[in-house]
């Protein structure tokens, strides 16, 4: 292993939209000394390192797209409670450990934690949506999605990618990296909430090595779901969470989740994108500025994409938002 581990959080610092290139045995010893991941790597000495790495690194969250022809062993570097997941599209990879190896393809997905790790080897010709959380926001999660249970549950390492929760938890990954590096997530008032998603999917589908007890059913009246939707109302030009609903609402996530279902028909996520969509329609629609412009608008209502906030903005209101504002002309 080239370089040496240290046991320090500092080699794992937020950053926002990285991509890494590893092309050269120089490069590749650059990387493990001044790199802010929580890895080392190093590959076969008689093969010419080819890694690439491109995503996004919160405090809590890192997810990124791995691609390597040359395939790589990897160490970690710093003593952190943190759990990776990784979608595999081409390739394997192996983690060992003292207690044997768990092993990753394209048909099983792996979540393992870094305590769990000693070394990892990727095949050449290997291509992953990879992400690492930390234990701490996992259990937050957890606890919100579930109203009170602690710790994090005891997870399987491998996966059956063909099962229909899984499909969604890995295209959700895959938008969420891509939408994070795309973006700055400073700007971007619906990233936590899509983050928050991507958390609740994994507890939810990822399959468990011992069935946690599920936690008492909640009979929320209406009042408290009342109470949710008067405070995202008052909230749909910040950032939000369900969590932070659901402790408004006095609800555990789940049972946020179960009242609009039941009592709304939809989920709290279409609400809040409906209601955003709404709140954009009424600014291009109700007043006219040219200074503002059109993209201006749908980021202050959480719409960074404007491919994406078009097409909801056609099927919401049967024109485009250019063609509504056009019409609104300009007001005195």
């Amino acid at each position: 292993m080239t370089g040496q581990a240290s046991n320090h959080r500092a080699a794992w610092l937020p950053q926002n939209g990285f991509a890494a290139r590893i092309a050269s045995a120089r490069q590749l010893q650059s990387f493990n000394d001044l790199s802010s991941f929580a890895i080392n790597f190093d590959v076969l000495r008689s093969v010419k390192p080819d890694i690439q790495m491109i995503g996004s690194k919160g405090s809590t969250l890192c997810l990124w797209e791995t691609r390597s022809s040359s395939g790589f062993i990897s160490k970690p570097r710093v003593d952190s409670d943190m759990m990776t997941v990784r979608f595999i599209a081409n390739g394997h990879i192996t983690y060992r450990n003292h207690a044997g190896r768990t092993r990753g393809t394209p048909k099983h997905a792996t979540l393992v934690g870094f305590e769990e790790v000693g070394e990892i080897q990727a095949s050449q010709a290997f291509n992953a949506i990879n992400g690492t959380i930390t234990f701490e926001a996992l259990a937050a999660a957890n606890a919100a999605l579930t109203g009170g249970q602690h710790g994090v549950p005891s997870f399987e390492p491998i996966a059956d990618v063909s099962t229909p929760g899984m499909i969604a938890l890995f295209h959700m990954m895959r938008q969420v990296q891509r939408r994070g590096q795309a973006s700055d997530r400073g700007g971007d008032i619906a990233f936590p909430l899509i983050q928050e998603i991507l958390s609740y999917q994994l507890l939810s589908v990822w399959p468990k090595r011992a069935r946690v007890a599920p936690a008492p059913a909640t009979d929320a009246s209406a009042s408290r779901l009342g109470i949710a939707l008067e405070f995202i109302e008052a909230n749909l030009s910040r950032p939000m969470t369900l969590s932070l609903i659901a402790t408004a609402a006095g609800l555990s996530v789940r049972s946020l989740q179960s009242q609009f279902r039941q009592r709304m028909g939809q989920t709290a996520i279409a609400f809040i994108t409906e209601r955003r969509l709404a709140r954009t329609h009424e600014d291009l629609t109700s007043a006219f500025d040219p200074e503002i412009t059109i993209a201006e608008i749908a980021r202050r209502w959480g719409f960074v994409h404007m491919s994406d906030f078009g097409q909801r903005y056609r099927r919401a209101y049967g024109r485009t938002p250019s063609e509504a504002r056009r019409d609104a002309g300009p007001r005195d």
